[in-house]
């Protein structure tokens, strides 16, 4: 008799504590698997649709670049067709006033329409050349009048547009005007250069470009100026006759560093062309794009480029022209974006392993516990089984049913179910048991915290991202689009009699020469700590700005004009006492000059303020540069 209880106490013990373990390894192994492939989707869905808003503002900001530029024609080619069929007409020696024929043939506008030139009829010149080459006759009056009427265009909307690119109009008589104060191209050119039989306007004549398209050149590297650039070009035609090209050589060189700073850590970004080209990507291919501007994709023969670009062509764009796909192969989620303007792809490279680490560490986390867990139960089960299999262990083994179905509430609650009456070991097993329950329990609350955390902590990265993408990389001050928002919102205030405001346009004084002498390097450190003493010298209710290049701006909120004009005269003076030396300078040391107007009811638009503030600032660097011209009158005249 006491054999077969034995032997049935045993038989008992090893299947109750089979069964304990398969079902508890069974649990444990569903709420891992379970909790991970929940938080992988979480994740995947948050981060693409953080990366697909990500991509449309990218977008935005890229486009505008392009639209830009679109606009800025379309205005010079209406503005030219108006001048060309209007009355205005020049005399032979109107033309012969400022152009000359070299020795060897070629015609070139007069050196005094480079350096500078105010001629009655047509204005300040400066910076504009123009080249006829020696295989071209200027006989035709018609043509020296087309010279003439772009002359006036160029000259009067190149300096306006220097922060977009280099303005230049060209014809299909082999011919070029030119905006580029830089260097007197149309002064050093070959006389015998046969611009229209290369690519660039041979692209825009009739016979090559029948359908009059406008035309997007490849991006090359101009270590002239130091930038990245793409030349677009608008024909021009009237009554089947070509007249002109107008063109901007395009800077790119903000969107190449945007794809090189402006990446989420782990991704990348890169840029593809529709007919198969790399244009731009962040690794080591980023020297030779350097040299040759962009690379065949056949010729560099990678093959995860060669299955991103065919993924890319193959996917669909949703109505804001970005599009999602799953490079399976490589492990990358692809977004792309349709750049406005050339046939580019904006692709973000996301990998999968960024989403997937979060998913493990959570599993990890709830693999841990849950065995750990479960190890203490099973020692439990077995010591209860090992003293005693009666009554008390049929009450524990329904409150070990209702666990191992998850149900530790039911336990806590009622845990007058359990033998905690016993004076003997199953008491105390039955007492650990329910504060295992109650520790299961907290255990649950403290995970569902935990997750909570990540996601709070995920949310300020995205807010810390979206924060980053109004700040200025280089100087660590406001952007470009920051000030494109604020002083919309503050002109709207001031419209509406909310508040007034000033706005003042800082210029680094001969930077680039300064940029020419000690080198870019040099130049970056500069452009940081004269961001860093305008935003020191400001009060704190102001914002200062990165305007462009070595162009800076600053908003006056709520400050009369004796306050801003104080403020804007400390700041000229804080930046001279830097004392950085400058041996390109007549001063000696970096200096700015600076053009402060503030709001009146007399500005219809942004723009007109901002006109008048850079007309204060360019007059005061024709008054000799270090200072401050103020322009606070109805009309318009900068004052110092």
């Amino acid at each position: 008799m006491n054999r077969i209880s034995l032997f049935t106490s045993r038989r008992l013990s090893g299947q109750i504590l089979s069964r304990v373990l398969l079902f508890g390894v069974l649990v444990v192994t569903i709420a891992t698997i379970s909790c991970y492939f929940l938080v992988y989707h979480h994740s995947k869905e948050r981060s693409l649709a953080t990366m697909r808003q990500y991509m449309v503002e990218r977008k935005q900001i890229e486009d505008q670049l392009f639209a830009g530029a679109y606009h800025n024609l379309t205005f010079f080619r209406d503005e030219f067709l108006h001048l060309y069929l209007s009355p205005l007409d020049f005399s032979d020696d109107e033309f012969w006033a400022m152009y000359f024929v070299d020795g060897d043939g070629a015609t070139r506008m007069k050196e005094q329409f480079f350096t500078e030139s105010i001629e009655r009829h047509l204005g300040r010149s400066w910076g504009v050349t123009s080249f006829i080459g020696n295989n071209q006759s200027v006989a035709s009056h018609d043509f020296k009048r087309r010279l003439l009427i772009a002359y006036l265009l160029v000259n009067r909307y190149g300096p306006a547009w220097a922060a977009q690119g280099v303005l230049h109009a060209s014809y299909p008589e082999n011919a070029i005007t030119i905006y580029s104060p830089a260097a007197p191209w149309g002064l050093q050119a070959k006389p015998d250069l046969p611009m229209n039989e290369l690519g660039t306007i041979k692209a825009t004549l009739q016979s090559e470009n029948p359908a009059r398209t406008p035309v997007w050149t490849g991006l090359y590297y101009d270590e002239t100026v130091g930038q990245w650039t793409i030349t677009f070009e608008l024909p021009v035609d009237y009554q089947g006759r070509h007249l002109v090209n107008p063109s901007l050589d395009l800077y790119l060189t903000a969107i190449m560093e945007r794809l090189n700073n402006d990446s989420l850590s782990g991704t990348y970004s890169l840029i593809l062309s529709k007919n198969g080209y790399l244009i731009a990507h962040p690794g080591k291919l980023k020297d030779e794009l350097k040299q040759k501007g962009q690379l065949s994709l056949d010729k560099i023969g990678d093959p995860a480029l060669d299955r991103i670009f065919h993924q890319v062509a193959l996917a669909k764009p949703d109505a804001q022209g970005i599009s999602v796909t799953e490079d399976v192969q490589g492990g990358n989620y692809l977004i792309a974006a349709a750049l406005a303007g050339p046939d580019w792809w904006l692709v973000r490279v996301l990998p999968k392993q960024l989403i997937a680490h979060e998913a493990h560490q959570t599993a990890r986390i709830v693999l841990l516990f849950g065995f750990l867990l479960f190890v203490v139960y099973y020692v439990t089960v077995y010591l209860v089984i090992g003293k005693q299999v009666k009554a008390p262990l049929a009450k524990l083994q329904q409150a070990i049913s209702l666990v191992a179905a998850g149900d530790y509430q039911t336990v806590i609650r009622s845990s007058q179910q359990l033998p905690l009456e016993q004076q003997n070991e199953i008491g105390g097993l039955a007492g650990t048991f329910l504060d295992m329950c109650r520790q299961v329990d907290e255990a649950q609350t403290d995970l569902q915290g935990l997750v909570n955390s990540r996601t709070r902590e995920l949310e300020t990265a995205n807010a810390q991202l979206r924060e980053l993408s109004l700040l200025d990389g280089l100087t660590g001050i406001h952007n470009r689009r920051s000030l494109d928002r604020d002083i919309e919102a503050v002109f709207r205030q001031a419209q509406h009699n909310v508040e007034s405001f000033f706005l003042l346009l800082v210029d680094i004084d001969h930077f680039k020469a300064f940029n020419d002498i000690y080198g870019h390097t040099a130049g970056d450190e500069t452009l940081r700590a004269v961001a860093q003493v305008i935003a020191a010298t400001i009060r704190k209710v102001d914002r200062a700005y990165r305007y462009g290049g070595e162009e800076f701006a600053v908003i006056f909120n709520s400050a009369d004009q004796a306050a801003a004009h104080i403020c804007g005269e400390r700041l000229v003076e804080a930046v001279r006492n830097m004392d950085i030396p400058h041996r390109g300078s007549p001063h000696g040391i970096i200096t700015v000059s600076a053009g402060l107007v503030g709001y009146s009811s007399r500005f219809q638009s942004v723009t007109d303020l901002i006109d008048v503030a850079d007309a204060c600032l360019y007059q005061a660097k024709d008054s000799g540069r270090n200072c401050l011209r103020i322009n606070l009158a109805a009309d318009d005249s900068p004052t110092g």
